[in-house]
């Protein structure tokens, strides 16, 4: 081994000189159609202009970037429509109303004068259009496409003659008009699809217009104080000139409302209030709002703080109520980056419903689970003594999401909207409304005294399915007598795979069905139906009921809707007397004069086609260097689908380099030795050494681990979105080693080596010669989901591979690990990078920097975080490392950043504490790594092959505990020991917050003045978690005279009861002064002595004795570890070896200390290294005869 070694003459260490190597492909390969075509992307760069202020133009000129790479890399393809969805096509606008000539039968002489308004989706462009990318496939959903309203007026003159005049119009919001200003579709669909395709397109919209999808506002209109309003779940209200149609702008409720809005908001009966809601894919999930009568105040703004995002279509009111359906419906961002739908329906969800007073908040909701169900709407609410009764339409199955791409839709939703078969009255259960889209009237009966749950159909499943209900509004929260619905068509809908409805429902809620049998009748209570059919093709939408005028019963009145006959292809108006709703439309009767009306039809003829404006944009004149990099892209003759993969990546690259500009951080003198410095690659002989290597020190390899970043240090970076930095523990991972041999002629041989852990992305950014990963941990909200996505469009991975952490040993080879990937296999001869360990494929996540040796059986424990489900995941790899025998879901709630576990002999124990990364906190403005002082913490003990279920958790005080000492057990008790703290050493301070001095306050000492919660000052504690009782006993170890971290024992004790326990001492001064922790001594604690120099008020306090090795003045030590000695019988037969850097000569050692008796004595050797050491973290001894 000696021999391979070469003495050099001279070896500086300075900053890093990485040479250039061609870029790699990172792209899995996906097929992309020869189709694409890069004209009009280079047709577009030839129009850039240079003389353009760029302060005034970089924000266009990243959208221009952005679009430039979207036109490349994205293909929109047209979705066909079969002939059975033929009126599902959009249609032209008219803008100028049509007078309608063709009127069969009389209006009623009552009829109210006034306009039927109907919205719906009549998409832009010909038709919805899905995409293809190199990042997948996605597509809109079916509900979706420009809102379009379609309006009839009806105007009486003096001498009784009706005019009718029809009208129809797009919902010009800002996304429309940006899409109709570019002449083409602009918005890539976010929705549905392939999760990374979903994604890419969610992040690029963002990017490029500042939301993730179009306000297409086509769902519902409603009035509220006189004014017409035009509304959708995903944005907020767009009022409506009621004459012209034309969209007047948002409506926020004078600035008060700032989130999306309920498609259906109820008037409150008795206040004339506004009741909405407004949800959103981030927290707070649902708010509340109630406006005033006459729309111009927002009275009354709640979050429900629910712990996910349903997708509630409507909310109810009764009198003193508002009614929330919470349905397993839910859009989950974590779970599309997972790989999974960002929309989803549970059929075995959990389901309830909420009642929460008028002006109530989330501690004043009742809530009662109810069976699982889909209920978009609801058809009324009220109170009847001590309940609250709800009727709505429910289903087992959600019409939305679609399953799948391609023609699996049209192969699902025939399926699911086919006819059931005819049910005998002795064979009631034999249909399973699980396999159809069978939506029915349905009552919910809630006893807010006692908390029952009385629910039940109101119709038989002979009857038809039942959607889009609606009422006389009059009786909107009080207890009314009738409903109406529109009636679905299982024959043609199944045929359309669309919702089709040929027909009306009239319900009679006080009268039962009277084609029942008396046996039925009482058992099941279904209630009187009356239908209304049209014509065989015939199908209505929008329909909605019109009070008479001086009406004196509830149902006095007629119902208006749109029919169209799709064997003429002609569209009209009908009006049966008093009947009943909608499709993907809402409708609404807005009076403009009162007046009154028989059963009638008009004809309108309309056809397609959009013509709009062409919208552009100029670029400033720094982006030449994005220029010359296009002129390096693939010939327009070559294969494009080979070339369509590197061409996307040059051109983020470009964008990235062209706005985003990376920042050094520099460092103070007084944080000189956290620089990088270069790597040796081959071993350095050392020549220098006070002292002797002990008799019984065995042979072997001593190795560190840290962060030592690539070009010269840590960059943050500025941009349009704003600034991203990444937090001071990132930096590529440098292994520093030093090899202890000892030869034939029992003299010692010592060589000092280092090398950079070579994962894939260290491997990328050396080949490339400059830093490409954005900061995507800490900064600016927009800034770090901008970088996110980024990072993912050109790497396929959000954040870089550090390996930086922590080295150990199992089953004789050596790894690099730190929690953001799988652990990298070194070889311990030449530091050599040899590839990821996943256990032959078994394991596919990161991988603690702390796993654990397991008693008796020397299996290794591990476990693994993420930011999305499953969070945190816990392995146990067979002794020989071959294999990965144990694997199960912890099922945690949240994301929590453990960086430690611990093992006895039968459990393994985890902590679980409120350092948590969140992305749906970072979407909604926050950090993506927080630490909650108050938030809960728990401490969980688990049998070693558990699952979790089989996890006893118990509750202890907030605490941020990084480092576990030791753990074992104790009788009925679990004790597990750590480094425990109340503050968190990272993320580091908010934005806004200047570090060095938050790090410099966060690090001075504990004194009177200054309590724990103030500092970072983490110090010996212990937990007694009692298996049998489940009570938790937990203290401190050592008083406040010094903090300590980094802990270590005997591994040989690990899981054991042991005596002795080591750790690193912090300098709270130089910490403090320098705004970065370094550690000024070591500690060796004794947990059977007491610690008798302290006073009886301390000692009744049971503090254990402590020892301590201070270093020189200005000297830190890094990476220390125990060394057994060979032989040993004691637990503390050993010494403890550590890297040590003193700053005032700029000179690293290793020094070997005793760890037994003489542990505050001089150490037993200093060793010089042959260049400077910077700090790092942990470090291991592997026994080894080189």
């Amino acid at each position: 081994m000696a021999s391979s070694y070469q003495v050099p003459v001279q070896v500086k260490c300075s900053f890093q000189k990485p040479s250039i190597s061609p870029n790699f492909d990172v792209f899995k390969a996906t097929h992309i159609s020869s189709s694409f075509k890069f004209k009009p992307f280079l047709r577009e760069l030839k129009q850039l202009a240079f003389q353009v202020d760029v302060s005034k133009a970089v924000k266009n000129t990243t959208i221009k970037l952005l679009d430039a790479f979207v036109d490349s890399a994205f293909e929109f393809v047209d979705i066909p429509l079969l002939q059975s969805q033929s009126n599902f096509a959009p249609v032209d606008e008219l803008r100028e109303a049509a007078l309608v000539s063709n009127i069969q039968g009389q209006i009623p002489s009552d009829f109210p004068e006034g306009v039927y308004i109907r919205n719906g989706p009549n998409p832009l462009f010909g038709g919805l259009k899905s995409t293809k990318s190199v990042f997948g496939r996605s597509s809109p959903m079916w509900v979706e496409g420009e809102g379009m309203l379609h309006a009839l007026y009806f105007s009486k003159a003096i001498n009784g003659v009706w005019t009718v005049i029809y009208n129809n119009r797009h919902v010009e919001t800002e996304t429309f008009k940006l899409e109709k200003q570019r002449n083409k579709p602009s918005f890539l669909p976010a929705v549905q699809g392939d999760s990374l395709a979903v994604l890419a397109s969610y992040m690029l919209n963002l990017l490029r217009f500042g939301k993730p999808y179009k306000n297409s506002c086509n769902t519902s209109v409603f009035e509220h104080s006189g004014k017409l309003y035009s509304s959708v779940e995903n944005d907020l209200p767009q009022e409506i000139d009621i004459f012209t149609l034309e969209a007047l702008g948002d409506w926020d409720v004078n600035g008060e409302w700032n989130r999306p809005f309920t498609a259906h908001p109820k008037r409150a009966p008795g206040t004339g209030e506004l009741v909405t809601m407004g949800m959103t894919v981030i927290k707070p999930f649902i708010e509340v709002g109630v406006i005033s009568a006459d729309g111009k105040k927002l009275v009354h703004r709640t979050d429900l703080k629910l712990d996910r995002c349903p997708l509630c279509h409507e909310i109810g009111v009764t009198m003193r109520y508002n009614v929330f359906m919470d349905c397993p419906l839910t859009a989950d961002i974590d779970r599309l980056l997972h790989g999974g739908q960002l929309l989803k329906y549970e059929r075995e969800g959990n389901a309830r419903i909420g009642i929460m007073p008028r002006y109530g908040n989330s501690d004043s909701i009742q809530w009662f689970q109810v069976k699982p169900n889909c209920t978009f709407h609801l058809i009324n609410c009220f109170e009847e003594g001590d309940e609250v009764i709800v009727w709505g339409s429910r289903a087992l199955e959600s019409v939305i999401p679609v399953p799948g791409l391609g023609s699996e839709k049209f192969e699902w939703f025939p399926a699911k909207f086919r006819p059931g078969e005819p049910i005998e009255e002795s064979d009631m259960n034999a249909i399973s409304e699980e396999e159809l889209m069978f939506n029915r009237p349905y009552e919910w009966r809630l006893n807010m005294r006692t908390g029952d749950v009385k629910e039940r159909n109101l119709t038989g499943p002979n009857e038809f399915p039942m959607e889009f209900p609606f009422i006389n509004q009059a009786f909107t929260g009080l207890k009314n007598k009738y409903g109406y619905t529109q009636v679905s068509h299982c024959g043609s809908s199944s045929d359309a795979g669309m919702g089709r409805f040929r027909g009306l429902a009239k319900l009679y809620f006080e009268e039962q069905n009277p084609g029942m049998s008396l046996v039925r009748k009482q058992v099941e209570g279904l209630i009187k139906v009356e239908y209304h059919m049209f014509e065989e093709n015939t199908y209505c939408s929008g329909a909605a009921f019109v009070p008479k005028e001086g009406g004196f019963e509830e149902d006095d009145g007629w119902i208006i809707t749109f029919v169209h006959h799709e064997d003429t292809d002609i569209s009209q108006y009908f009006k049966p007397h008093n009947q009943a709703i909608e499709l993907v439309e809402k409708i609404q009767m807005i009076p403009i004069m009162a007046t009154a009306a028989p059963f009638m039809a008009f004809k309108v003829h309309c056809s397609s086609a959009q013509k709009p404006s062409i919208w552009d944009n100029q670029v400033p004149h720094h982006f030449k260097p994005f220029l010359r990099k296009l002129q390096q892209l693939p010939p327009l003759g070559m294969d494009i689908s080979k070339a369509i993969k590197n061409t996307s990546v040059k051109l983020v690259d470009a964008f990235v380099d062209s706005t985003f500009e990376f920042i050094d951080q520099p460092l103070p003198p007084s944080q000189s030795n956290f620089a990088p410095v270069d790597e040796l690659k081959d071993a350095v002989v050392i020549t220098s050494m006070e002292g002797e290597i002990p008799d019984g020190f065995p042979e072997g390899v001593y190795l560190r681990n840290g962060p030592n970043p690539l070009f010269g240090g840590l960059k943050s970076t500025k941009s349009i979105f704003g600034r991203s930095r990444p937090i001071w523990v990132e930096g590529e991972g440098m292994i520093h080693a030093l090899y202890v041999v000892k030869g034939g002629d029992g003299k010692w041989k010592l060589c000092y080596n280092n090398r950079y852990v070579e994962t894939e992305t260290y491997k990328l950014e050396k080949r490339l010669n400059k830093r490409t990963f954005l900061p995507a941990v800490e900064g600016d909200s927009s800034a770090i989901v901008s970088a996110y996505l980024l990072n993912l469009l050109r790497f396929g991975q959000v954040n870089k591979f550090l390996s930086n952490t922590n080295v150990i040993e199992h089953s004789g080879r050596v790894y690099s690990i730190s929690e953001t990937d799988l652990p990298q296999e070194i070889d311990m001869l030449t530091l050599k990078t040899l590839g990821v360990w996943d256990f032959n494929g078994a394991w596919n996540r990161p991988f603690t920097s702390h796993p654990k040796k397991a008693p008796g059986t020397g299996e290794l424990v591990i476990m693994g975080i993420n930011p999305t489900k499953p969070y945190v995941e816990v392995g146990v790899i067979s002794a020989d490392g071959k294999k990965l025998v144990h694997r199960v879901d912890l099922k945690l709630n949240r994301c929590i950043l453990s960086h430690e576990l611990s093992v006895t002999q039968r459990y393994n124990i985890f902590m679980d504490y409120a350092l948590t990364i969140n992305i749906g906190r970072l979407v909604g403005g926050g950090q993506i790594l927080k630490y909650d002082k108050q938030g809960c913490a728990r401490i969980g003990v688990m049998p070693r092959y558990g699952d979790a279920d089989s996890i006893k958790w118990f509750g202890v005080k907030p605490n941020c505990t990084f480092h576990i000492i030791n753990s074992f057990e104790d009788g009925d008790e679990i004790v597990v020991r750590g480094c425990r703290a109340l503050e968190s050493v990272i993320p580091g301070p908010d934005q806004g917050v200047d570090r060095f001095e938050w790090f410099s306050r966060k690090f001075r000492h504990l004194d009177q003045s200054t309590h724990e919660d103030e500092v970072i000052f983490p110090r010996p504690y212990e937990w007694r978690l009692n298996m049998k009782t489940g009570h938790v006993k937990e203290r401190n170890l050592t008083g406040t005279q010094f903090t300590m971290d980094f802990p270590m024992i005997n591994e040989a004790f690990t899981g054991l009861k042991n005596k002795y326990g080591y750790a690193q001492v912090r300098d709270c001064i130089a910490s403090s002064n320098s705004g970065m922790a370094k550690y000024g001594g070591l500690a060796k604690l004794s947990f059977e002595e007491p610690n008798t120099s302290i006073s009886m008020r301390q000692q009744e306090e049971g503090l254990i004795k402590e020892e301590y090795h201070m270093l020189e003045e200005n000297t830190f030590c890094t990476g220390a570890t125990f060394v057994p000695k060979q032989g040993g019988s004691e637990e503390d037969d050993g010494w403890i070896i550590t890297f040590v850097h003193n700053e005032d000569t700029n000179t690293s050692q290793v020094l070997i200390i005793d760890a037994g008796k003489n542990f505050s004595g001089v150490p037993i050797a200093k060793i010089t290294l042959p260049c400077r050491v910077p700090y790092g973290f942990h470090g291991a001894y592997i026994p080894l005869k080189l």
